[in-house]
């Protein structure tokens, strides 16, 4: 079911369900129906109602290609936009039966700022479903604890936000690994995450040799192996960090035997390990966006080497269709 949702400065009737005007976050209580449906939208009329001066700025952003991580958010849309004042993160929807922005760049009153107009075109060019009924960011009722960071969080000067943040990603791998993703700094050519986590797994592939190693080498091997592969898929997906992954789980399938036959003195279960491996995997193959086919082949393969049940075919039944029942678990014996 779709409306049509027509937009102008200011208000006016039109067929359809809904009647949504252009504005950030002023609203006024006009009598329509806006259910949680999908709506069409007027894009001619939403270019035509957009000042020319912010019309200018948001093409320029589109232009220089400042508008990225384009995603469904609430209902609407949200993205990270690089500009010349900065970097900021805009939310566009339908609220209430009126067309509603949220943007950090503190843009206030009636007027659309560069930065949700550019956001909102991109969408509207990559064929984006709005909701009638979109909900923006902080709407809902946030987790008590995470209020109370964000609420510390604000009463800090940008400052004193830069240097925790800084002194924070010194301690901790994965957060500064985090950041610097977040931040754009990563790129499909950084060979550092593949080097660590080859060391990673070379260094846990080597904790049984010898003949004085004990149950807890085994254990303390698979927590760094998780450690690592998160932090490794922290970063831009590549095949190679995949392959990296791979092998990660068949030096693991090998150690969960030990921890099987030890079950009555270890401290971790193998699933502890066996979940975030397999959970990287999986993800893996849906950020490369790989084919049904090519999955196939990679779990086929991984079946044939695993002999503890690491790979749990069901939990890849979204990616494979009817690729799953080609998969024998009879074949790792």
């Amino acid at each position: 079911m779709y409306g049509n949702v027509p937009y102008g400065r200011t208000p006016t009737a039109r067929p359809g369900p809904f009647l949504v005007r252009l504005g950030a976050t002023s609203r006024r209580p006009w009598p329509v129906e806006c259910p949680p449906v999908a709506v069409r939208i007027d894009v001619d009329a939403f270019r035509e109602s957009v000042p020319t001066t912010v019309a200018e700025a948001a093409a320029r952003l589109m232009g220089a290609g400042g508008v990225a991580e384009l995603e469904p958010a609430g209902g609407g849309v949200q993205a990270v936009v690089h500009g010349r004042d900065g970097v900021f993160q805009p939310w566009i929807g339908i609220v209430g039966g009126l067309f509603t922005t949220d943007c950090d760049c503190g843009t206030v009153g009636d007027d659309l700022c560069a930065h949700a107009v550019a956001t909102a075109l991109t969408a509207f060019d990559a064929g984006t479903v709005f909701s009638g009924a979109a909900t923006p960011p902080g709407a809902a009722p946030a987790e008590p604890e995470h209020a109370h960071y964000l609420h510390a969080v604000r009463r800090l000067s940008p400052r004193q936000l830069a240097n925790l943040v800084a002194e924070h990603a010194l301690r901790d791998r994965l957060f500064a690994t985090q950041l610097l993703a977040e931040a754009g700094l990563l790129d499909t050519t950084d060979q550092t995450g593949l080097h660590d986590a080859r060391a990673a797994i070379r260094d846990a592939a080597n904790a049984t040799t010898g003949s004085r190693w004990q149950i807890s080498d085994v254990e303390a091997a698979g927590h760094q192996l998780a450690t690592e592969i998160e932090i490794l898929c922290a970063r831009p997906a590549t095949t190679a960090m995949l392959d990296l992954v791979e092998e990660a789980i068949l030096v693991w399938d090998d150690f969960s035997g030990h921890l099987r036959d030890a079950y009555h003195i270890t401290r971790t279960e193998p699933e502890e390990i066996t979940e975030p491996l397999v959970d990287a995997h999986h993800d893996l193959c849906e950020r490369l966006d790989l084919d049904a086919e090519e999955i196939d082949h990679r779990l086929t393969r991984l079946v044939e080497r695993c002999h503890h049940d690491t790979i749990d075919i069901d939990t890849y039944t979204d990616l494979l269709g009817e690729h799953a029942r080609t998969i024998s678990h009879a074949s790792r014996w």
